[in-house]
């Protein structure tokens, strides 16, 4: 994996951000279907890759024929993270992303979606510093 370098600085200008969005596509084995279940996953989410909440989480079902699932958003310190889960869908399928101005890796938060049987994605992390330049992507178990 490509190492993403940290720009993030305190500065007599203030604080120097980052502009770093890891979007990632896959299924999971068993997704969350619960409100509580999400937001807990998005807050260790968020103390793990080092970010600040400031609002949220929130998630909500959606029982809507042919689009149910679960979607759940965090806003950070100005940056987010939202994911989707169609659970009745087989096997489920997930659309995530997360924008931060800190830096974190990858595979940091795709190691995160374990807790739901992750069983493969496909990812893009895209550095937005100077442009839209993609500096890594994979995926997992295709």
């Amino acid at each position: 994996m490509t190492e993403i370098t940290q720009l993030t600085a305190e500065t007599p200008q203030g604080f120097v951000p980052n502009h770093l969005h890891l979007l990632v596509r896959g299924h999971l084995q068993n997704p969350p279907r619960e409100e509580k279940v999400l937001n807990q996953w998005l807050r260790d989410l968020v103390e793990k890759v080092r970010m600040v909440v400031v609002a949220g989480p929130t998630s909500v079902y959606v029982d809507e024929p042919g689009n149910e699932g679960i979607t759940g958003t965090v806003t950070l310190a100005t940056s987010h993270a939202a994911i989707h889960v169609w659970d009745r869908l087989e096997p489920a399928f997930f659309q995530f992303d997360i924008y931060s101005c800190s830096c974190f890796a990858a595979d940091e938060v795709l190691d995160h979606f374990d807790q739901f049987g992750l069983l493969d994605c496909e990812w893009m992390y895209i550095d937005r510093n100077h442009g839209l330049q993609v500096v890594d992507q994979g995926s997992r178990g295709l």
